[in-house]
C-alpha cells in the first residue's frame, strides 16, 4: 500500500551537489558579465583625463597666442568651482552619438598669429599623446584645426560639440567608435571598447574667444587586459574546473555517500532480528551523530518491542484462565436443571472473569501510552516565568492571575506553553497574554497572543494533526497536537476561542 502511493517530486542529493558545483564553475564567467558596470566608470575616467589634458592644453594655447598677438597674457583669476568642470559621461544607449562626422576642407587660412604659434602647439600636442595616446586637435575661432596630431588644415566647425565650444561651453560626449580592423569577439561584451570620448573646451584671451581645444581617446577596458592575459585565463579556468571536480568529490565521499549507505541500512533495519549498526563510511562528525541517534532510536524501538512482546505473551496467557472459565460457566448454565446456588456461583465465575479480562485490557492500554509524559500534579504559572522569558526572548509574556494554582505538573505545563508561545511567534506575535481563571469546577488558562491570527476557514483545522501554516519556515502542524493529546491525557482539553485580533487559545483543566 505505501509503495503504491505517488511521492512529491524531490530532486536527489547528488542533483543538489551538481547544481551547486555547476554554478561555482559559472561564477568567473558571469564575472565577466558583472565588468559591464564598471564602462561608465571607465568612461567618466577617460572623460576626466581629457578635461585635464584640455585644460592644460587651452592654458598653453592662450599664453602662447598672446605673446604671438601682442596682446596682454591672460588673467586666470582666483580658483572657484564655478567655472570647474566635472566628468559626466555614462555608456547607454540614448547617451552614446553616432560616428563624429568627416572634417571638411578649411573655408579661409588662419590669421598670422594661429600660424606662428602652430608648430609650438604641434610639439606639444605630439609630445602630450605619446604619453596619453589622445588626440588633439587645435583649432582657430571658427573651426579651423590649425594644429594638433590630426586632420589638420581641416575644418570642425560642423561638429557639434566643436559648434558649443565656440559658443563658449566646455563640452563632453561618447561618440560610437570606428574601427578598421575587427575587435575580438570578448571585447563584444564591453560597452566601452565600442565608443570614443570627444571633450571640447574653449579657449578665452582677454575674454574674447580665440579657439578650442579639441581632444578624443578611446575609454580603456576591462576586457583589453582580459584579452593580454587570456593564455592565464586559460590556466585560470583548468584550475577552477578541477577544484569544482575536487569539492564534487568532497561532497560524494562525505556526504553523498555516507548519507546513501544510512538509508540502506535503515531500509534493511525493519527485516528479520538483525540489529541496526552504523556503516563504516560515516563522512563528517554530523552524519556520525546522525547514525549513533539511529542507532540509539533503534535499540530503544527494538527494547519496546521486546517488552511489548513480553507483555503480550504475558497478558496472552493470564486472559488463558478467565476464558477457560467463562468457556465452562457458560457451558454449564446451558444446563435448565442446575440449582439456583450453582448458577449464582457460576455467574460470579463469569463476574469475576470479566473483570479480571478487563483490568488485563486496561493495563495493556495503559502500558502503550506509557511514553507520554503528561503528569498531573499542582503548580503555579509563576514557578515556569523565568524558563519561558527565557525560552522566547522576543516575546513580551505577561502573566495574570499567577496566584492561582492550575492542576497540571510544572514541567508539563512549560512543556505545552513552549509549543503554544512557539506558534505565536511563528505568526508573528509581539506579545503573549497568560490568563489563570475559575469557571465553575475547572481550572482555565487562556493564552492571547497579537498575531496574525487564524482565518475562518483554518479554525476547524488548526489542532488537526500535521496542519500548519508555516511550512516554509520550518513549521511543523503538531505543536498544538502535541498539546491537544497531553490536555486529554491528563483529563483537560484544548480549545480555539473567537478574538477580534491575534490567536486566542483556551487550555480546561477539568
Amino acid at each position: 500500500m505505501q509503495a503504491s502511493l505517488k511521492r512529491k517530486w524531490r530532486p536527489r542529493l547528488w542533483t543538489v551537489v551538481l547544481l551547486v558545483l555547476g554554478i561555482v564553475l559559472c561564477l568567473p564567467f558571469a564575472g565577466l558579465i558583472l565588468f559591464r558596470f564598471y564602462d561608465s566608470q571607465l568612461v567618466q575616467q577617460t572623460e576626466e583625463s581629457l578635461l585635464t589634458q584640455a585644460a592644460v592644453m587651452s592654458a598653453a594655447y592662450a599664453e602662447l597666442y598672446a605673446a604671438a598677438s601682442g596682446t596682454e597674457p591672460p588673467s586666470w583669476g582666483p580658483v572657484s568651482a564655478k567655472h570647474a568642470v566635472f566628468p559626466s559621461l555614462s555608456v547607454n544607449s540614448e547617451t552614446v552619438l553616432p560616428p563624429r562626422p568627416d572634417a571638411k576642407p578649411m573655408t579661409a587660412r588662419p590669421a598670422a598669429a594661429y600660424q606662428a604659434i602652430a608648430p609650438q602647439l604641434g610639439r606639444i600636442a605630439k609630445a602630450a599623446q605619446a604619453q596619453t595616446l589622445a588626440g588633439y586637435r587645435l583649432t582657430d575661432a571658427i573651426g579651423n584645426v590649425f594644429a594638433g596630431t590630426a586632420e589638420t588644415g581641416k575644418s570642425l566647425g560642423h561638429v557639434a560639440e566643436v559648434q558649443k565650444a565656440l559658443a563658449g561651453k566646455s563640452v563632453s560626449v561618447a561618440r560610437t567608435r570606428l574601427r578598421e580592423d575587427s575587435p575580438p569577439a570578448l571585447y563584444t561584451l564591453s560597452r566601452g571598447a565600442r565608443v570614443r570620448v570627444f571633450v571640447a573646451m574653449p579657449v578665452f584671451v582677454d575674454q574674447t574667444l580665440i579657439g578650442t581645444v579639441y581632444l578624443s581617446r578611446t575609454p580603456n577596458h576591462i576586457f583589453r587586459f582580459l584579452y593580454g592575459e587570456r593564455f592565464n585565463l586559460a590556466k585560470t579556468a583548468a584550475f577552477v574546473g578541477l577544484s569544482t571536480a575536487l569539492i564534487g568529490y568532497v561532497f560524494w565521499r562525505f556526504i553523498t555517500r555516507p548519507i546513501r549507505l544510512l538509508i540502506q541500512r535503515s531500509q534493511s533495519a525493519g527485516h528479520g532480528d538483525k540489529a541496526w549498526k552504523p556503516p563504516d563510511q560515516l563522512g563528517t562528525r554530523e552524519i556520525e551523530d546522525l547514525s549513533l541517534s539511529f542507532q540509539s532510536l533503534t535499540e530503544r524501538l527494538q527494547s519496546k518491542q521486546d517488552a511489548l512482546k513480553t507483555y503480550t505473551a504475558h497478558v496472552t496467557h493470564e486472559l488463558k484462565s478467565p476464558l477457560t472459565a467463562l468457556k465452562g460457566a457458560t457451558e454449564l448454565l446451558r444446563d435448565d436443571a442446575l440449582a439456583p446456588s450453582q448458577r449464582h456461583r457460576l455467574l460470579d465465575t463469569v463476574d469475576k472473569g470479566g473483570k479480571r479480562m478487563e483490568d488485563l485490557l486496561a493495563n495493556m492500554r495503559a502500558f502503550s501510552l506509557a511514553d507520554q509524559s503528561a503528569m498531573t500534579g499542582t503548580c503555579f504559572l509563576n514557578e515556569i516565568r523565568a524558563q519561558i522569558s527565557q525560552a522566547f526572548p522576543a516575546l513580551a509574556i505577561q502573566l495574570e492571575n499567577v496566584s492561582l494554582p492550575l492542576p497540571v505538573e510544572a514541567r508539563t505545563l512549560q512543556i505545552m506553553l513552549t509549543h503554544m508561545l512557539e506558534n505565536s511567534q511563528q505568526h508573528g506575535a509581539q506579545e503573549a497574554v497568560l490568563t489563570v481563571y475559575q469557571d465553575g469546577a475547572a481550572t482555565c488558562l487562556r493564552i492571547a497572543d497579537d498575531g496574525s491570527g487564524i482565518s475562518i476557514g483554518n479554525t476547524g483545522k488548526i489542532l488537526q494533526p500535521f496542519f500548519t501554516t508555516k511550512r516554509d519556515v520550518g513549521g511543523t502542524g503538531m505543536g498544538l497536537n502535541i498539546v491537544k493529546a497531553t490536555m486529554e491525557a491528563i483529563g483537560g482539553g484544548l480549545s480555539v476561542v473567537p478574538a477580534n485580533a491575534g490567536a486566542c487559545f483556551l487550555l480546561t483543566f477539568r
